[in-house]
């Protein structure tokens, strides 16, 4: 299976076995085994055996493949390979998961996106959001030939990648049962099982998504142990038509390349699941990918919007790797009440608020809540919108909530910044802004400690916004 490398150290233990290789599914591969001994470079073949034998299946680049044959109706077995039918198994699943975000049933829209490639010439957007919707309508196939007539061709690279990586991950410990750790890495997306010599994790730099340059510092640093990791983008592959440049990714909802997306890294506890929650985050509305997220045991993910604002997910921060030399002091969790007061007025609207986190000199640490559905109105707290929605319109309608009636509020801050790294103790400011429609507009900024013995404080708001209490949770 091509070239591997094993240099063995001038003590008694062998150094890691690493390899690295072009063309495995059309990029590049890395793979390291530590702790394996001889066996390593076996457990190296196995996987590049299983990738290979996986590949000839799941393909949708190679008219030979089973998946190819499925497509057109010309399944030459009497059931589909157990890879084929795992697979679309899982595209079903995560179909239903997502409400629709992610689906596997765009074959044949991406095939007339390739072809709107070659020709120079966008396909009509109306037809094809017509095929997109009668394709979500359909029943899931059962076992059998696919009759190509419906229109139904599956495509299953949001999901394939992560599938194989899990499986080469197995065929390699199967070789190598005395390995302490194992690292498989395709394009990108990659698998780490256990941990390498003398280390209690792999440590792993994630890339920029609107710098995708290799020797560009990351914008995070994580620390993974026997799970995997997987990131979507859109500024590497894509569509060119015209002067356009569309994102290969495609909304199943209406057919057409998603705009202004965001993108996503997430970590799993196995690579189908990160390679799916990563297609299908750079789909949803943040809010929504953040909350998915949330729900799956195990799941973290950095989203960060067109703009390159970034989102963390509940359990991303955990996932950080520490600053040994110079570790964070624990700070409290910040919990802020927040009063919309209840107003008497002719054609009352509810009030558009965003409540956020700056330092002393006004940069913006924290987006902790937004309220407003509409881009027009948003752009009335002047404040936050310089901070945050000018130049993306489309990520804070995203994270933003629907307006809510007059009433008392709580949220909380655990002193992490937009990425989810840990803030210094020291001074803050705590921002609320509010415009209403017919109404006025408020801007409160509260200035507080983090970190140390403090109190709580308090400050009543004159119009659109009342009292405000922000305290501290020591527990």
């Amino acid at each position: 299976m091509g070239l591997w490398l094993a240099l063995v150290s001038p003590g008694l233990m062998a150094a890691p076995v690493q390899v690295q290789r072009e063309g495995v599914l059309g990029t590049s591969f890395e793979m390291q085994v530590d702790g394996g001994g001889a066996r390593g470079a076996r457990a190296v073949d196995a996987a590049l055996d299983e990738i290979a034998r996986l590949e000839q299946q799941l393909s949708t680049w190679r008219d030979d493949s089973a998946l190819s044959h499925y497509n057109d109706g010309h399944l030459r077995t009497e059931r589909l390979p157990d890879a084929v039918a795992g697979v679309l198994a899982a595209c079903e699943r995560w179909r239903i998961e997502t409400d629709g975000a992610f689906s596997c049933r765009l074959g044949g829209l991406i095939a007339q996106w390739r072809q709107a490639d070659a020709s120079d010439q966008l396909p009509e957007r109306a037809a094809l959001r017509r095929q997109a919707r009668a394709l979500s309508a359909l029943p899931a196939p059962t076992d059998g030939p696919l009759d190509p007539a419906a229109g139904l061709r599956f495509d299953v690279d949001g999901i394939a990648k992560g599938y194989i990586l899990d499986r080469a991950l197995a065929s390699a410990r199967r070789a190598a049962p005395k390995a302490s750790g194992i690292r498989i890495d395709i394009g990108g997306d990659a698998v780490y099982w256990g941990h390498p010599e003398n280390r209690d994790a792999w440590r792993v730099d994630v890339a920029d998504p609107k710098q995708p340059i290799d020797n560009q510092p990351g914008i995070a640093h994580v620390r993974l142990a026997s799970q995997a990791i997987a990131a979507s983008g859109h500024h590497s592959r894509g569509y060119a038509i015209g002067r356009r440049h569309l994102s290969h990714i495609l909304d199943p909802q209406d057919g057409w390349p998603v705009s202004y997306a965001p993108t996503a890294t997430v970590i799993a506890t196995d690579a189908a699941t990160a390679d799916a929650l990563a297609t299908a985050l750079s789909v949803m509305p943040i809010r929504e990918g953040i909350a998915l997220v949330d729900r799956i045991d195990g799941a973290a993910a950095l989203v960060v919007s067109d703009a390159g604002i970034p989102f963390a997910s509940a359990r991303w921060p955990a996932a950080l790797v520490k600053d040994e030399a110079a570790p964070s002091p624990a700070v409290p969790t910040v919990v802020i009440d927040y009063e919309i007061p209840a107003i008497k007025a002719d054609r009352y609207r509810k009030p558009y608020l965003a409540v956020w986190i700056e330092r002393e000199d006004g940069r913006a640490v924290r987006q902790l809540h937004v309220l407003g559905d509409r881009s027009r109105w948003l752009s009335e707290l002047p404040r936050w919108w310089r901070h945050y929605g000018r130049n993306d319109p489309a990520g804070a309608l995203g994270i933003a909530r629907p307006t809510r009636a007059a009433g008392h509020y709580t949220l909380a801050w655990d002193g992490r910044d937009d990425r989810g790294e840990p803030m210094p103790a020291g001074r803050y400011v705590l921002r609320v802004e509010a415009a209403r429609e017919h109404g006025g507009h408020e801007d409160i900024a509260l200035p507080f400690p983090l970190g140390g013995g403090a109190s709580p404080l308090q400050h009543q708001g004159t119009t659109e916004i009342g009292r405000l209490l922000l305290r501290y949770d020591k527990t």
